[in-house]
């Protein structure tokens, strides 16, 4: 058996890789080194730590709102026959200290094994995205210019991934001339019970599609949560789908334990010359363990503008429209059964290389009907008490390797 080994640099991230050959058999295997890294100035008119909360302004040095700050390993191992052996391990952390994201974990944005074939698609195993996030996330403003502080009002949806799935198996189909199909179940791993614990105690399952043609594109997910909450601290299953992400402070509808959260997004694009239109709708239910349930339809129109290819610019109205059931109010949120935001994202990226580049974003988010508070994700926490309004400024850097 001979044995070859090389390292490269690539455009793309450093790729290490090996090749062994027999007289019966070849194999080849690589491992991409890659990342990401978004630093900024953010500036917010109103902040408060909880909603009952005065908010006050704030400026802000800002880590991975632009993109997510990253860096991770990406590997395949050639099995022949058009079978191959895959891996992720994706850190995600902040620039200004050097800390890990995602509750400290050392591969909190991804980290899954599994075996692909050309024909059949892929399996992996581990912590992954939704299928919501998956298909339907890219087509968000938020995803593609108006960074992390343009996603839905407290991300209910999901759609900016606040959270990923444990413990997850996901199967994903290849392209059938443009059609690509997924699942995922993420296990509560919790032997059956009494009491609210068992084997649904924190459990996730997923499903969704897409499809790409020309300029065209859609895509549609749902994502089914059971007990959600009792993976955070002091839960009742810490080991199980959804484990301690239901703590951001925007997060303003997780204030109360939730039994299950459904979540279903649409979305379809269109592309004509330099023109991008999209259109994205997503509907978010909570059932509380009090009883009560809130429901959020969100509805996105956003377009992007490529004015040179280097510079593009950006445009996104949404609207969210909340309902209460079983309850009068929300504490701190909404004083009736109908909350309803709006929100306007504006942005401008400008490429200074095929690897570098500086944007802009403006984001404001107005409490309506009967809301109280606004929530724009990530920057810190709602606007408080004394103010139905935020105003996010943002100025960035990000560089891939």
């Amino acid at each position: 058996m001979k044995l070859k080994r090389s390292t490269l640099l690539t455009g793309g991230g450093i790729l290490v890789a090996s090749a062994a050959t027999s007289f019966t058999a070849s194999a080849q295997s690589s491992v991409t080194l890659y990342g990401l890294i978004d630093v900024g100035i953010g500036y917010v008119n109103h902040v408060a730590a909880t909603p009952a909360a005065i908010g006050a302004s704030k400026v802000q040095a800002a880590s991975g709102i632009g993109s997510g700050t990253r860096w991770g390993l990406r590997g395949n191992e050639d099995l022949g026959g058009g079978n191959a052996a895959i891996f992720v391990l994706e850190n995600g952390f902040n620039i200004f200290n050097g800390t890990s994201l995602q509750g400290a974990r050392e591969f909190g944005r991804q980290a899954y094994v599994g075996l692909t074939n050309q024909q059949f698609g892929s399996i992996t195993f581990g912590r992954q995205y939704d299928s919501v996030v998956d298909f339907v996330s890219p087509l968000t403003s938020a995803k593609q210019w108006a960074t992390q502080y343009g996603a839905h009002v407290g991300d209910i949806d999901n759609l900016y991934n606040s959270f990923r799935i444990d413990n997850a198996i996901k199967y994903t189909s290849p392209s059938m001339k443009g059609l690509t199909v997924s699942s995922l179940y993420g296990f509560s791993n919790q032997a059956s019970g009494s009491a609210g614990t068992g084997f649904a105690n924190n459990r996730a399952w997923s499903a969704g599609a897409s499809y790409a043609n020309g300029p065209l594109s859609a895509a549609a997910g749902y994502l089914h949560l059971n007990n959600p909450s009792t993976g955070n601290t002091g839960g009742t299953n810490t080991d199980g789908a959804i484990a301690g992400d239901y703590t951001s402070a925007t997060d303003i509808f997780y204030a109360q334990p939730v039994r299950t959260q459904d979540v279903v997004a649409a979305g379809l694009g269109y592309r004509l010359g330099t023109v991008a239109v999209n259109f994205v709708y997503s509907h978010a239910r909570l059932d509380y363990t009090n009883n009560t349930s809130l429901t959020v339809s969100t509805y996105e129109a956003n377009s992007k503008y490529s004015i040179t290819p280097a510079l593009v610019a950006g445009l996104a109205l949404i609207y969210s429209d909340g309902s209460l059931g079983g309850a009068s109010r929300i504490a701190n949120v909404s004083t009736g059964k109908n909350p309803r935001w709006g929100q306007v994202n504006m942005g401008v990226d400008y490429a200074l290389s095929k690897r570098s580049e500086t944007y802009v974003a403006a984001i404001y988010q107005k409490a309506m009907g009967d809301a109280t508070v606004a929530a724009i994700d990530n920057v810190g926490g709602p606007s408080g008490s004394h103010a139905s309004n935020q105003l996010a400024l943002i100025a960035g850097l990000r560089h891939k390797f």
